[in-house]
């Protein structure tokens, strides 16, 4: 039995945090975290991931659709999309 793993899409991510003029500091006092700490969720090291909530807080700063939260929050190991 296969196993989908969500992981987050480190691209996408970077590309809307440039398009709304964010940096790590930025991201890191809006989310009420510090720099290290989203710098891992954003490259998927030790295993961090952002929260619900966090997801919540960037869907409604950078005033992001539900169809772009999934694209960069939920892609699947699945086939990628063209």
């Amino acid at each position: 039995q296969r196993k989908e793993v969500n992981r987050m899409n480190a691209a996408l991510f970077k590309y809307y945090m440039v398009k709304n003029c964010e940096t790590m500091s930025t991201l890191a006092a809006a989310l009420g975290k510090c720099k290290a700490t989203v710098s891992n969720c954003v490259n998927g090291n030790n295993n961090s991931k952002f929260t619900r909530a966090d997801i919540q807080t960037l869907k409604e700063r950078w005033k992001l659709t539900p169809e772009q939260v999934d694209k960069v929050f939920l892609q699947t190991d699945a086939e990628p999309e063209n």
